[in-house]
């Protein structure tokens, strides 16, 4: 079994020019990633990738994305989550206000569309909040049951927004973003808000390095565990506490 579960990793981009290493050393310090899916190209990427590698995968339309988003991308998602067991969940999916490279009615339209897909599949969802939090707790309304089946990946906002998803029935996904002291400040104050049996930890890499370790630049897996020592000092808890139930969370959330 596994220590450490990132149920966020970025696996194909250029700063991972040998993905199959990166799952290596992951490996070799008792790490279990999950690859975030995020638009066609990634999704075909961790479809293949994950039929020969022990990961698991997610496929999705990220919202910065939306826009050039067709109804053949969600056909396909559809596809590849009913074909390939190691396809956990749907998404990443969401809204994005915060730099708005789509369209907030082509956002929540394909936002829409993923969620519904979700429910067809009875598969969870992964999903991506910034900025947005109106529409987003919106775009549930009809869908209040897939909530139990969904983890706001990357929670970056306060104590009233943590405590308004919990109600909602979300899980939480917390990155390096909490070893940040200029802008994790409301994160901090809001994790022990959280339940442990609602919490998960990833790294989101190579993005959202833990600061304040003098680390490399890029973010990769094993920095997970700075995500988990400092979210458990945050959380007022012992750090095989956390750990113990972010595992067991993250294991039975995506049937893994």
């Amino acid at each position: 079994m596994y220590k450490y579960y990132d149920i966020g990793l970025n696996l194909f981009t250029p700063s991972f020019p040998n993905p199959k290493q990166i799952i290596k050393d992951a490996e070799n310090a008792n790490i279990c990633c999950i690859l975030t899916g995020a638009q066609p190209d990634d999704n075909e990427r961790v479809n293949t990738f994950v039929q020969s590698q022990n990961v698991y995968g997610t496929a999705g339309i990220h919202p910065h994305v939306a826009s050039q988003a067709t109804t053949a991308d969600i056909l396909r998602i559809e596809e590849i989550v009913k074909n390939n067991p190691k396809i956990v969940a749907v998404g990443e999916c969401g809204l994005d206000y915060n730099r708005m490279f789509s369209l907030k009615e082509i956002q929540i339209s394909v936002f829409k569309s993923l969620i519904k897909l979700a429910e067809k599949l009875n598969k969870p969802l992964f999903l991506h909040q910034r900025d947005a939090e109106e529409d987003f707790i919106a775009c549930f309304k009809g869908h209040e049951a897939i909530c139990k089946k969904a983890v706001v990946h990357c929670f970056t906002g306060n104590r009233e927004m943590a405590l308004k998803l919990i109600d909602m029935g979300f899980y939480i996904g917390i990155t390096g973003w909490i070893c940040d002291e200029r802008r994790g400040d409301d994160l901090r104050k809001a994790v022990s808000a959280i339940p442990l049996n609602r919490i998960m930890i990833e790294t989101d890499a190579p993005y959202l390095t833990p600061r304040g370790f003098n680390l490399p630049r890029t973010n990769i897996p094993q920095n997970i565990t700075y995500v988990a020592k400092s979210l458990a000092a945050y959380m007022n808890i012992p750090e095989e506490s956390l750990l113990m139930h972010a595992r067991e969370n993250t294991k039975r959330f995506f049937s893994i």
